[in-house]
């Protein structure tokens, strides 16, 4: 009888320990736990970055997003939020008490067991990130994509007093909300490509109002396929899956009409005839609230054509603001050489104002 008893209280005294052990562990080790979830916290933060990136890639790409990743999303945003408000109580649980001589173990134990218990939910979501990254399409693979975040015209400003006038009017229509498509015209077909440029840097300085900057080059003879794919190269779009040209516009047209409040400018540059821009994959109409068009040609009537709601003309330079032109554009080469100026003169003259051979 004697022996149950002792078996007995040795399975009570078993029992009772272990629950001991665990609480008065959340007071002891309640530095290590608060590490631990710090350390947790980074890479859930680090898998979240990484999962959110493939979903904008593959929206981008016009792919579908399974609910499960958006939720799992929403997950990690909700189990960071609230890890970090538990790590904000580290300052409370170096609170002292006795007059100082001990921590206080009452605001340790409860941050040392909210932050063990967190920690294992974390950890939770990071392994379940794992698996829902594997349910994300895979985003397009687009070769030789312009990096449209970068500041076109780096080779110094090339605004000649007589166009200075030119610029500030087609930044000034960019700005007009009631302004949906801007033209550029010069007879001579000489400065439109160096003027855009210019606008181009302009517009992607901070503060501007285009989320994003697409551009297309036409040319005399349009190739649909090319400009859309240039487009799509512009928007981090993949078309190889689309081989019609119906199912290529129809993926442009999605991605453009995707979030009304994503703000384009689109530049097609050398338009020798109206374009078909339905055809395309560009909204016209209605249904291109929140895009603009900026458009350049040698021929005025191109842009009536295309219902431009303003046009500017582009004047060639005069031969003294051209070879000005060329003074900035060589530096110091040109002072105190005489024979030098005189061969630049007849190069200007000879280029009849053309900035961009100039330039280059």
């Amino acid at each position: 009888m004697a022996d149950i008893a002792v078996s007995v209280a040795c399975e009570v005294a078993k029992c009772l320990v272990a629950p001991v052990g665990r609480h008065c562990g959340y007071v002891i080790f309640c530095d290590r736990y608060v590490r631990q979830l710090n350390g947790e916290v980074e890479k859930l933060v680090s898998t979240r970055d990484d999962v959110q990136s493939f979903i904008v890639a593959a929206q981008n790409d016009m792919k579908p997003i399974k609910p499960r990743v958006v939720e799992w999303v929403e997950k990690a945003d909700a189990g960071t939020t609230n890890a970090r408000k538990i790590l904000e109580n580290d300052g409370i649980a170096t609170t002292t008490c006795f007059y100082g001589w001990l921590p206080n173990p009452k605001a340790r134990y409860r941050l040392g067991k909210e932050a063990s218990r967190t920690v294992k939910d974390i950890k939770e979501l990071i392994e379940q990130g794992k698996f829902v990254h594997n349910e994300i399409p895979p985003p397009g693979l687009v070769g030789g994509v312009p990096d449209v975040n970068s500041s076109a015209g780096d080779g110094g400003d090339t605004i000649t007093d007589s166009r200075a006038s030119i610029f500030r009017g087609i930044m000034k229509a960019l700005d007009d909300e009631k302004l949906k498509v801007i033209g550029v015209y010069e007879p001579g077909g000489v400065g439109k490509t160096t003027l855009l440029k210019e606008v181009e840097k302009e517009l992607r300085k901070e503060g501007r109002s285009f989320h994003m900057i697409v551009k297309a080059e036409v040319s005399q003879t349009p190739d649909f396929n090319n400009i859309q794919g240039q487009l799509a190269d512009a928007l981090s779009l993949n078309l190889k899956d689309k081989e019609s040209q119906q199912g290529r516009r129809d993926l442009l047209f999605q991605r453009l009409q995707r979030d009304p409040n994503e703000k384009f400018l689109i530049i097609l540059d050398e338009l020798w005839g109206a374009l078909d821009l339905e055809a395309v994959g560009i909204p016209s109409g209605d249904e291109s609230m929140n895009r603009k068009l900026l458009l350049t040609s040698r021929d005025k009537s191109v842009l009536e054509q295309m219902h431009a709601d303003q046009i500017f003309r582009l004047e060639a330079l005069e031969e003294d603001e051209a070879f000005r032109l060329f003074e900035k554009i060589v530096g110091d080469k040109l002072e105190d050489n005489e024979e030098l100026k005189v061969k630049a003169a007849k190069v200007v003259t000879k280029l009849a104002g053309d900035i961009a051979s100039m330039s280059t």
